[in-house]
């Protein structure tokens, strides 16, 4: 995926849209508009600027509120609570009038996190180009708040308009938000409308205000030194526009064919050879080239870098074969390869931090069905075939800008919830994780003043290499920090440890998250008598040499995904974990044993960045990753 941040200019039409503003004293708010969704029965706040001392009246169906702005050119009301339905005109007026059309009452939903949520349905989601041709959804609608860094609180978000679902709009929704919001449309038979205010790669402490940031000892130093006086953060972000500008230069430059290093006759006999696998970080654009003999048929074959980097091009015999995102099994089409001499020219970037990592996770070789030929060992390498990248610094990962930016100016839009997916920005710092989240949504809260609104988030995917014994890493003990956070009055959790991707970040099922989602929301929000979540460890108990976890959640009953229960493992005094042997010994109860483990005191389930796990209840929802004991981390 390109993370350059993309410049837009807009020009502006001399032409009147379905809105008509006379004058320009009168102003509303960008996330009011036409096609918006205003929540269904609950008060609604309309807010925006005038000249002080006007008196105004806020209209829709027939019904009128009265305000008068402030001294300081603010005004707001609150209509009276309307069911769902629609469509409506919102008419404000005073000495000037502001009108907007198609406007609907249904359920509103903050869509936030960082790139899992903002991820978007044509970026390869499972079955998009199905999906996106059903999606003439007319009561589904979204508006998007453009990426803004902020080193103050902003009162209006910079751009955005509610756009209606159909196949024209829908490619670029977030497709967790979409798949979510189609289930709230279809089960509840009202409008739904989605505000996604969410940036790949952010950490929660990018979200919430400085004054609450402030409260945390882990994170007040590094907040003081975003509102240090005298900064010109104006002039670094320009600076650091025109870097990104530069990068994106260099990134999607085609200059490297000049040069014919990806032809087999280039002259690489100055460049460093190197092992691959390899664990060394390299920087700028990579470039390898590898020579080899095949003694495979001429038919199709397949070629496997492992998880090499962000992007990669790969030519073979001078001809490109591939151009991916995280490394992938490549395709070779038939008669690209010779008995002699093949030579293999890839081209590797990181757009994300300019580290770029080589064959790390999984094993080089290329195959047919007649031969497997292991690409490991010696490799050419040069990272100077084109220019160095500039530095970029992600100032959207600094404590509290996206607050600011993105949140600030769209608190108090009368909403049903949240919805949220975030996490693995902040893994490293999993032991202030669960302090920080909870204190990020009773900031929001309190910023929306509609008491504990319904917060529903996901746990973190399994990701990465799958390791042969039990281990005690970031992941795990973040998505620990996640569960722990469901104490909060009104909050639900998506657990997705099961549909996540080993080699990518970004899983493509976007499909269950949704659903289960909307299961939480259907009983967080809605009070709904339905099974929305997993197994959920409730207590444990030695009995002989084995140990028997009760849970709760359980629906109709604890179920196993194959012959065997696999992902506990338990522990004696020594905290040595080992694999444990399950067994279902009633509706919501397991015995398991090691015989390795002679007196267990602990238990851990799905404790790892990828377990293999398969515990659900009778309804198909996976059983929560949790511990029992409070070691420190290993």
């Amino acid at each position: 995926m390109n993370h350059f941040l993309k410049r837009i200019t807009f020009v502006l039409l001399f032409v009147l849209p379905v809105s008509v503003l006379l004058g320009q004293d009168l102003k509303l708010p960008k996330l009011f508009g036409d096609h918006m969704v205003l929540q269904r029965d609950k008060q609604v706040r309309i807010w925006g600027w005038s000249t002080p001392g006007k008196d105004l009246s806020v209209t829709i169906d027939g019904r009128s509120t009265t305000t008068n702005v402030g001294e300081d050119g603010k005004w707001e009301c609150m209509l009276p609570a309307h069911s769902a339905g629609g469509p409506y005109e919102l008419v404000i007026s005073g000495d000037e009038t502001i009108q907007l059309e198609d406007i609907w009452f249904g359920d509103v939903w903050i869509a936030g996190g960082q790139s899992n949520m903002a991820w978007n349905l044509k970026s390869d989601v499972d079955n998009w180009q199905e999906e996106v041709a059903d999606s003439d959804f007319p009561q589904i609608r979204f508006f998007t708040v453009p990426n803004t860094i902020a080193f103050s609180p902003k009162e209006d978000v910079d751009g955005g308009s509610w756009l209606v679902a159909n196949p024209e709009n829908s490619p670029d929704f977030s497709a967790v938000a979409w798949f979510f919001a189609k289930h709230n449309h279809l089960e509840k038979d009202v409008p739904v409308g989605i505000i996604e205010s969410n940036w790949g790669g952010t950490p929660a402490e990018a979200w919430t205000s400085a004054d609450r940031l402030l409260e945390l000892a882990a994170y007040e130093d590094e907040t003081r030194k975003v509102l240090e006086p005298g900064i010109d953060w104006k002039s670094k972000l320009e600076e650091n526009e025109q870097n990104n500008q530069e990068r994106g230069k260099i990134f999607n430059s085609k200059e490297y064919l000049n040069s014919g290093v990806h032809e087999s006759d280039f002259d690489d006999s100055s460049w460093e050879t190197i092992q691959l696998p390899n664990p060394k970080d390299f920087k700028d654009v990579v470039w390898l080239r590898k020579s080899f003999d095949w003694k495979g048929s001429k038919k199709d074959a397949r070629l496997s870098l492992g998880r090499l980097t962000i992007n990669q091009t790969v030519f073979i015999n001078g001809k490109k074969i591939d151009g991916s995102l995280h490394g992938s099994v490549v395709e070779i089409p038939k008669g690209t390869l010779k008995k002699k001499n093949n030579l293999i020219a890839v081209r590797l970037i990181n757009t994300w931090n300019n580290i770029v990592t080589v064959g790390m996770d999984r094993e080089l070789w290329i195959e047919d069905n007649d031969q497997h030929l292991d690409l490991a060992g010696d490799w050419k390498f040069s990272n100077e075939i084109e220019p160095p990248v500039p530095e970029y610094i992600r100032y959207s990962q600094y404590p509290t800008v996206l607050f600011n930016g993105m949140i600030n100016p769209i608190a108090g839009y009368t909403i049903q919830g949240a919805i949220w997916y975030q996490g693995e920005s902040n893994a490293g710092r999993h032991d202030v994780y669960h302090e920080l989240f909870s204190t990020m949504i009773g900031d929001w809260r309190t910023r929306w003043g509609q008491g504990d609104f319904p917060f529903l988030f996901v746990q973190l995917a399994n990701y990465m290499a799958r390791l042969d014994e039990p281990s005690d890493p970031d992941w795990a003990r973040l998505r620990d920090a996640q569960t722990k956070t469901l104490a909060l009055n009104n909050t639900g959790m998506a657990v997705a440890i099961d549909i996540g991707n080993e080699v990518d970040i970004h899983p493509r099922n976007k499909q269950d998250v949704g659903k289960r989602l909307w299961l939480a929301a259907d009983k967080v929000a809605f009070g709904e008598d339905v099974v929305y979540s997993g197994p959920v460890y409730e207590s444990h108990q030695r009995k002989d040499a084995g140990v028997i976890v009760t849970f709760k959640e359980v629906g109709s009953g604890l179920k196993a995904a194959g012959p065997e229960i696999t992902g506990f493992a338990i522990a004696g005094n020594d905290k040595k974990f080992y694999w444990a042997e399950g067994e279902i010994v009633g509706k919501n109860r397991i015995m398991l044993k090691s015989d390795k483990v002679g007196e267990p005191v602990h238990v851990r389930y799905a404790w790892a960045n990828n377990p293999a796990c398969n515990l659900y209840n009778e309804e198909g929802l996976p059983a929560v990753p949790f511990r029992t004991d409070d070691w420190p981390q290993q």
